[in-house]
């Protein structure tokens, strides 16, 4: 491994991760941040609405002390609809309407208030943008024939929402980064260059994906079953509009932009990439979706990888290894970006406490040769919260990125 590479590659930790509860445990027992939502009332004025017409939504937790002008916005995930039937479906949920979404939202991991348990950003202005269009806030049309009305404007809720944060402090903020988790994690690499062109021209702006990095690859039964997904998805919520241009101008298919393999390397803003390289998520609905498997060879696999035979760990290997080499090009030719690639079995580490910083929470350390490279810069045994934060430290420190130290 060239050891003048400032991206650095981290692979390890291989472990199962189960589904984490939305409490936080402390020493002094439960202590939850609870967050109000927020409409945007003047949505409108855009069209900017969620699949049912409902308002979008956020819930802002403000900052204080020495992070009042710093801003973590954090796209919620939640999944994807690519035809009318199944948005119909999700228009009458919280994944596509405000009316159905708790007025309340537990803010734990990376946006938890709590000195340390989140030592990093818990002074930050912490926002949660509410999911509710189905396409990563990327979407820009409108399906009405009569009966049914739907509005895929991701887009525009995008917009909405940042124009409700200007006035508010966003406009005036010395440090924003941008996240987000699964689906979330996607709409950071769709609007990551976007957010620099609404803030000030000294503002630094930092981007991170978390379980984001969803793979253009075949299923086990060798179809593109997550590319037809996409492209049915693209085309219902006109979406192509909203890629960057760079991307598109370039590619046979323009629609694979919305994959962010070939999306990351026209990214100009220092990016940072969070991610399993057996993403619980892709393994189920990507490499080893129910088409490809309509006898149900992989069940046992899929509930327990330990009990997944010698030729379903090979296929799982050669899926993480495939993911290793969609990101070797960033990995070779970034300047202002990192990564954090483990081998756990899990969907989303920033969001919960378990994974983002707690006493059993996953852990790098220096018994992996495949570390090495990693323990230049930090030193073993480190929580994800630390390691990220070293990380982030060392990729963008010639961005004038400063992370806390722990108190």
């Amino acid at each position: 491994m060239n050891q003048n590479m400032p991206t650095q590659l981290v692979i390890g930790c291989f472990i199962a991760l189960s589904c984490a509860p939305w409490w936080v445990y402390s020493q002094n027992g439960d202590n939850r941040t609870l967050v109000n939502m927020t409409l945007v009332r003047n949505a409108s004025v855009l069209g900017a609405y969620c699949l049912d017409g409902s308002l979008p939504a956020y819930h802002l937790d403000r900052g204080f002390g020495a992070g009042a002008r710093n801003w973590l916005l954090q796209f919620e995930g939640g999944g994807w609809c690519n035809d009318i039937p199944s948005c119909l479906e999700r228009a009458k949920t919280h994944r596509g309407s405000t009316r159905f979404m708790n007025k309340l939202e537990v803010f734990s991991g990376i946006l938890s208030n709590n000195a340390s348990l989140n030592p990093d950003f818990y002074n930050w202005n912490r926002v949660k943008l509410r999911y509710c269009d189905g396409a990563s806030f990327a979407g820009d049309a409108k399906f009405d024939n009569g009966t049914s009305l739907l509005y895929f404007r991701g887009q525009r809720i995008w917009r909405a929402i940042i124009q409700d944060l200007l006035p508010k402090g966003l406009g005036q903020a010395r440090k924003a980064l941008l996240s987000g988790c699964s689906a979330g994690g996607l709409a950071s690499f769709l609007h990551c260059d976007n957010l620099t062109n609404y803030l000030p021209k000294n503002t630094s702006v930092k981007c991170l994906s978390d379980a984001g990095f969803f793979l253009d690859e075949r299923d086990i039964s060798l179809n593109h079953s997550m590319r037809s997904f996409y492209e049915s998805l693209i085309s219902l919520h006109g979406v192509e509009q909203n890629l960057d241009k760079s991307c598109t101008g370039f590619r046979y298919y323009p629609a694979q932009c919305f994959f962010p393999q070939y999306a990351l390397k026209y990214i100009r803003t220092p990016f940072f990439v969070l991610n399993s390289a057996y993403d619980v998520y892709q393994f189920h609905h990507i490499l080893v979706p129910p088409s490809a498997d309509p006898k149900g060879h992989w069940y046992h696999c899929k509930l327990n990888p330990a009990a997944c035979n010698a030729a379903q760990i090979r296929i799982l290997q050669g899926f993480r290894k495939d993911m290793l080499l969609a990101l070797s090009f960033f990995y070779r030719h970034s300047r202002r970006g990192g990564m954090f690639i483990n081998s756990c079995f899990a969907h989303c580490q920033s969001e919960s406490q378990e994974t983002w910083f707690a006493a059993d929470s996953p852990r790098v350390n220096n018994k992996s040769r495949s570390t090495k490279s990693y323990h230049r810069f930090s030193p073993p045994s480190l929580s994800l919260r630390e390691s990220i934060s070293r990380r982030l430290k060392h990729t963008f420190q010639n961005s004038n990125w400063t992370v806390s130290s722990r108190p």
